[in-house]
């Protein structure tokens, strides 16, 4: 894996939430978590990258906010794929027999 690529999956959906919303916000964990409903442990989790945000978390953070739940969905989304492209993409090409039309 590149330089570059491990760059991209270390930009998880949980640090954009760090960095772009708590710490812009000067929100704390707990405080997002007791203004949300999100226990602290997940939003923690979201963070550190271990946990991805649930349809539930990016409808609540799209609602606190005060924008489009979509946008949390598609963050999730696009690094899910981000992840399987650079640590598994040849390993499904190698098994995948494309159909064709």
């Amino acid at each position: 894996m590149t330089r570059e690529q491990k760059a991209i999956l270390a930009a998880t959906p949980g640090r954009l939430l760090k960095e772009e919303f708590l710490d812009a916000h000067q929100l704390s964990q707990s405080e997002l978590s007791r203004r949300t409903g999100i226990p602290r442990s997940t939003v923690n989790e979201i963070i550190k990258g271990k946990r991805p945000i649930s349809a539930e978390v990016a409808f609540t953070l799209g609602m606190f906010f005060g924008m489009d739940p979509q946008f949390w969905i598609n963050l999730q989304s696009r690094h899910d794929l981000r992840v399987v492209q650079f640590e598994r993409a040849a390993a499904i090409r190698a098994r995948v027999k494309p159909l064709i039309a």
